[in-house]
């Protein structure tokens, strides 16, 4: 009987050794620890590289605002990010003030007419990168699909004939089955397309919204489009949902933005079900921020590690603050790692599970008192 080294070298010879393990090992930071928690269970993760995410919910949930902070987190790693605009819709000033970089050696905006040039688009973008040595080989690519709901295939925008293009379609022919072609191309496309992201070193973010299932009267009527096959790829699912956040009562009450809500209801990098909560916070000028420093903040008196008496809350200088106050000191004093610092040990933090089988669902206006 052959021994176990006489096996493996019998093996090695036939088919060589075992592949390398599909471990995620990197990660684009959220920008909001408690979410990178939520994700990778540690501080400083997030989104996975290599694997296929999706964030849906419904509109104004923060779901650009967060694929772009992942963006922006890959330019700074020495990476690269795309963006392929199939809604026609992202405010690229806005995603410079949430830190993203539209050099055009570190940015690729794109509005691709149909799913299958999208993707084609990110995987050839994405390989001349790697061949030329353009970036570090370990750098990420971070490309953004804005959103599956609006990708077109091309059996319902263009005629095919033997899998070529014939013509563009009249509106006039459009029919039912069109209704289902997107179903069809993922399940053609998506599973050679998590090889190339794999590959390629690439975190592939797909935005997406809701739908619901018809006469379901048991169980969540909550659906996403795509098919089923992006439910098996995406290596994490990410639901958003949305809560304004409003000062004074009646007709003087002013919106001051929106508390975001995330339940990451797959996950197969870490524990499914987790939940965080941040502030996106709207300016003077109409744009929008994530609100770290109060988020944090908020946080850590959840947790009882900042004291909080009344409205006020009590810093490690033992002065005490408004939340508001505090927020902007620390923004203002460079003070965001002395603010991270407070964080508990990330094996230790239990973070909050919702293991229904709902996303998340829009909470009661929160009224904010200080």
């Amino acid at each position: 009987m052959a021994s176990a080294s006489d096996i493996a070298s019998i093996l090695a010879s036939v088919v060589g050794e075992s592949d390398e393990q599909s471990t995620v090992t990197h990660f684009l930071d959220t920008g909001y620890p408690p979410l990178n928690h939520a994700l990778a269970h540690r501080w400083d993760g997030g989104l996975p590289v290599k694997r296929i995410v999706e964030i849906y919910g419904p509109e104004s949930s923060g779901k650009t605002a967060l694929a772009t902070a992942a963006m922006a987190d890959a330019q700074r790693q020495g990476g690269f990010a795309g963006f392929s605009d199939h809604e026609r819709s992202f405010d690229q000033p806005q995603g410079v003030n949430l830190g993203l970089s539209t050099d055009p050696n570190k940015w690729l905006y794109k509005k691709p007419k149909t799913f299958e040039e999208s993707l084609a688009l990110c995987v050839k973008v994405a390989t001349a990168l790697r061949l030329a040595k353009a970036i570090p080989e370990d750098a990420p690519i971070c490309w953004v699909f804005d959103s599956l709901a609006f990708m077109v295939p091309n059996s319902a925008l263009y005629e095919m004939k033997a899998g070529k293009v014939v013509k563009e379609k009249d509106p006039n022919d459009r029919s039912m089955h069109d209704n289902t072609a997107l179903a069809r191309a993922t399940s053609a496309h998506f599973p050679a397309f998590a090889q190339h992201v794999e590959d390629l070193n690439i975190c592939a973010i797909f935005l997406n919204q809701i739908r619901m299932n018809i006469g379901v009267v048991y169980g969540n009527p909550e659906t996403t489009p795509g098919g089923k096959t992006p439910k098996y790829v995406f290596s994490q699912r990410i639901s958003l949902g949305t809560s304004k956040i409003t000062k004074g009562e009646g007709e003087n009450a002013i919106v001051l933005g929106a508390q975001i809500k995330a339940k990451v209801v797959k996950n197969k990098v870490s524990r499914p079900f987790e939940t965080a909560k941040w502030r996106f916070e709207f300016q003077d000028n109409g744009q929008g921020h994530f609100a770290v420093a109060r988020s944090l903040i908020d946080f850590l008196i959840a947790e009882k590690i900042l004291k909080q008496t009344g409205a006020y809350v009590q810093w490690t200088d033992g002065k005490k603050y408004f939340a508001t106050a505090l927020a902007q000191k620390v923004e203002s004093e460079g003070l965001l790692d002395e603010l991270k610092a407070l964080l508990p040990s990330a094996e230790e933090y239990e973070a909050p599970v919702d293991a229904s089988a709902d996303g998340v669902a829009g909470e009661a206006e929160i009224d904010e008192a200080a």
